[in-house]
């Protein structure tokens, strides 16, 4: 990996090494061993974890000290233990210069090795929605008043992600259901945190027809048992690599009428995060829970059709 650092070897140079370096790991991948995500930063410093959430300014990697906020401008290359992270790593690079076909290779690449990644199956939802932006030359040069105009929606600026202030009756923002105190989280699979108002609006904004996919965080609270005399909690829990998620609701039960919906991802439960929680943890969790009630914090995509 030194070869990748800066100042030996130019931009593409450096893109070509890596690249090979991914070819020879992507053909061996029973041979290679796991390790862990690398970042390499300017001052010649490394660090060892796994990176738990990426944003556009920073990153939070997972050590054996515990959780680590690095800055993206004190990072010079970021290796993930996994290939198709290092080929999204190249796309979302690509992506940011505007480089749409480079992108587009390296996605495949990530899908070839890994099809259900999710992560790269978004990106590559961006790219398309970025290439028609692109070709019908939208732009608005007043976006917080164009999502108000087209969406109905009404943000506010909350560390990290923006907050929903306002949604108007019977427009866009309401019929795909988002609500006041929703938090925006992603677009595309694309971190919304630490960004300018306009900004979002803008990402959220496109030509008709169009859709862009939206990453809500929503806090739902589950009553108590014996107010409801439903099965507690009413759903099945499952774990994929994005976490805790919801698989199936019982019609009519406690989660139902809470507004718990399938696909849900559970992100918190109670004051305390799923991140590091094995599957039959939370189902104990959650079973104890049941006489007192619950909180949870869920994430819901949704699929948006601009208007």
């Amino acid at each position: 990996m030194q070869q990748l650092k800066k100042g030996q070897g130019t931009r593409d140079e450096r893109l070509g090494m890596r690249v090979c370096l991914l070819l020879l790991v992507s053909s061996h991948l029973s041979l290679v061993p796991a390790y862990a995500d690398v970042i390499y930063f300017q001052s010649g410093e490394t660090v060892k974890g796994y990176i738990v959430e990426e944003h556009r300014d920073r990153v939070i990697m997972s050590t054996l000290e515990g959780e680590r906020i690095v800055l993206r401008a004190q990072i010079d290359e970021i290796f993930y233990d996994d290939p198709e992270r290092n080929y999204l790593y190249l796309a979302t690079q690509a992506l940011e210069r505007g480089e749409f076909t480079l992108a587009k290779g390296f996605l495949q690449k990530a899908l070839q090795i890994q099809p259900r990644f999710q992560e790269a199956l978004d990106a590559l939802g961006r790219l398309e929605d970025l290439q028609k932006k692109a070709a019908s030359a939208w732009s608005n040069p007043h976006p917080l008043e164009a999502l108000e105009e087209h969406w109905g929606l009404t943000l506010e600026s909350t560390t990290p992600w923006p907050l929903v202030k306002a949604v108007r009756e019977d427009s866009l923002a309401a019929r795909v259901g988002i609500q006041v105190e929703d938090l925006l989280i992603r677009a595309w699979g694309d971190s919304l945190a630490y960004l300018p108002l306009e900004e979002v609006a803008g990402i959220l904004l496109g030509p008709p027809e169009t859709t862009v996919k939206l990453t809500l965080q929503r806090r739902i609270t589950l009553p108590k048992e014996s107010l409801e005399g439903k099965k507690w909690p009413g759903m099945t829990l499952g774990m994929e690599w994005l976490g805790l998620f919801v698989l199936m609701v019982e019609p009519g039960g406690v989660s139902a009428l809470s507004g718990i919906r399938p696909q849900d991802r559970i992100m918190v439960i109670g004051d305390a995060s799923t991140r590091y929680l094995v599957l039959g943890e939370a189902r104990r969790i959650l079973q104890e829970a049941g006489k007192g009630g619950m909180t949870l914090g869920i994430h819901r995509d949704l699929m948006i059709k601009r208007e």
